[in-house]
């Protein structure tokens, strides 16, 4: 084992923080607002994806530089895990560029093990780090630990570092764990992340009974189920040990939301022991995309989103508990017009501003604008509210606006009903919606699960613009007063475990589909519905989180019929 003497821990520490004044922060090529609080602790996690690595990931290393650099800066986080960071100059870099802040590299040689573990591939091996605000907090420590795990975490054991500062006014310690783990969706990557699981709670377990810490970074698993088909997550362990520990995290897994920009799964998770679970601010975590503020994300950044949290641990010596406020809107759209419904809350009573920045231009500071399009398509929409304290919080979603008589069609899956009302698999049901301008013919279109077809639209089947066709399990749970049809195979077959709904034109294309989970088709009678509705590109959620029905096939979400 390698041990850092104290006065050699001191010196590194001085270089750290001297290291970041000789460097210029480059110019800022994107403007993110601010998801941070002023008060409380905001927790980011990050896979920033061959980071400053010249032959793997984003191409234009100094574009990826500028952009990772804004979004840290800009999103005001107090804490950030990173993974994927390759370049000891571009992380020095990066730091240097967001004045006020600090970070350790896991190569750093104040990183106790950290440069036996973390110098491969002459020092071109992906690292952890961990950044953070430097007038909150204090670095006490940083290790390696696990080492005995470093195969099954693919060379890459977590990285701990302890913080000190004043939360709650008190001084108090809390313990970051940044992880990377193994990569893969095969059975024998699996396999090593089962074994790094076990060992990471049992490490807790014992080191950690009563303590503040944190777990962040890149799990690259799910925690409802793996993403290993057919196999239990590798972090069930601490899902079911829900009195010591909590994924604020999981509530987006449940929800369908994607991590990455280009699988549906959620693997970059937050995980809390049960003290720092109690400080979670409830429904705060989230995915944050920044692809509405960056061009070209996904090739020019990242193929993951942060994922941010919040805690309510008062910063500094106390003082005032105000919280930035939830932004959130709905939209109905008819016709090139569409009216937006301002759905925000604010903690603190009063939301003191609002800013629409609409997709093509246009902007407002209205509470509930109303505005028509020049022409049909699908326009970025963002709402940021501000409140009387000055903090600010942004959401954002694609609005696909229609021309009647007129714009393309486009036909989406909105509603899928596999847990059945009852026991009869009649009443299972997946809604197809156009929500586009013009009628379509699906004749010969078909419906999958998982496993195979499992109905045939027939000669003729014409679905008009703004309409709804739904296929039922069979004809006897079919209701009055909507358009459906019954499977063509007698069954649809949509199991409760989880599955896929594919639906393909004639020709064999994919047209859209869909993948859920057991944890969204676990409740009788409830359905898995877009959200928004009728939204084409609009997450998956029960039925019942958007309104007063538990299902709605052949219906609007509100019950209204097609």
């Amino acid at each position: 084992m390698i041990k850092t003497s104290l006065r050699a821990f001191m010196a590194a520490i001085v270089v750290l923080v001297a290291l970041p004044i000789s460097f210029a922060p480059a110019a800022h090529a994107a403007t993110v607002p601010s998801q941070g609080s002023a008060t409380q602790l905001d927790v980011g996690n990050w896979n920033v994806e061959w980071f400053g690595d010249t032959g793997t990931g984003p191409t234009n290393e100094a574009l990826q530089q500028a952009n990772v650099r804004d979004v840290m800066a800009g999103a005001n986080m107090d804490v950030w895990g990173l993974s994927e960071v390759v370049s000891t100059s571009a992380f020095t870099t990066l730091v240097s560029g967001m004045p006020g802040f600090t970070g350790v590299l896991a190569n750093n040689p104040i990183v106790t093990n950290g440069p036996q573990y973390y110098s491969d591939f002459s020092n071109a091996e992906q690292k952890v780090a961990l950044v953070w605000r430097s007038s909150m907090a204090s670095l006490v420590s940083a290790k390696v630990i696990l080492t005995s795990q470093n195969s099954n975490f693919a060379g890459r054991p977590p990285v701990e570092f302890t913080l000190r500062g004043t939360f709650d006014g008190a001084t108090r310690d809390l313990v970051f764990i940044v992880v990377h783990a193994k990569a893969g969706s095969t059975q024998d990557a699996l396999n090593l992340r089962n074994p790094a699981s076990q060992a990471l709670k049992s490490y807790l377990d014992s080191t950690y009974p009563t303590q503040d810490v944190f777990v962040i970074g890149d799990w690259n698993d799910d925690v409802d189920t793996s993403i290993t088909t057919g196999n239990a997550s590798p972090y069930a362990n601490f899902v079911n040990n829900t009195a010591r520990y909590g994924f604020p995290t999981r509530a987006l897994s449940l929800a369908g939301v994607a991590s990455t920009t280009g699988f549906p799964d959620f693997i970059d998770h937050q995980l809390n022991t049960n003290e720092v679970n109690a400080k979670y601010i409830a429904g705060s975590a989230t995915a944050f995309q920044p692809q509405a503020y960056v061009p070209n994300y996904a090739a020019t950044t990242s193929d993951h989103y942060p994922v941010l949290a919040r805690y309510n641990f008062t910063l500094g010596g106390g003082g005032g508990t105000n919280q930035p406020p939830t932004a959130a809107f709905t939209h109905s759209c008819t016709n090139l017009t569409c009216a937006f419904t301002d759905g925000s809350t604010d903690a603190d009573g009063t939301i003191a501003g609002r800013n629409w920045i609409f997709g093509d231009g246009r902007t407002s500071t209205a509470t509930n604008p109303s505005l028509t399009y020049a022409a049909a398509g699908t326009y970025p929409v963002r709402l940021t509210v501000t409140d009387n304290g000055g903090a600010t919080h942004t959401t954002a979603q694609n609005v696909t606006v229609t021309a009647g008589g007129g714009g393309p069609a486009n036909v989406i899956i909105n509603e899928v009903l596999a847990n059945e009302p009852g026991s009869s698999t009649a009443g299972e049901a997946v809604e197809i919606v156009n929500t586009g301008g013009t009628a379509i013919s699906i004749a010969g279109w078909t419906v999958r699960d998982g496993t195979a077809v499992r109905h045939t639209f027939a000669a003729g089947t014409t679905l008009q613009p703004g309409k709804a066709i739904t296929v039922f399990g069979g004809a006897s749970s079919i209701p009055g007063g909507i358009v459906a049809v019954a499977a063509s195979t007698g069954d649809l077959n949509l199991a409760n475990s989880g599955d896929q709904v594919i639906l393909r034109d004639a020709a064999g294309a994919t047209v859209q589909s869909m993948t859920y989970t057991s944890s969204q088709a676990s409740s009788d009678g409830v359905s898995i519905n877009r959200s928004p509705d009728g939204s084409a590109t609009g997450a998956w959620v029960k039925h019942n989180t958007i309104g007063s029905l538990t299902r709605s096939p052949g219906q609007r979400a509100n019950g209204t019929v097609y």
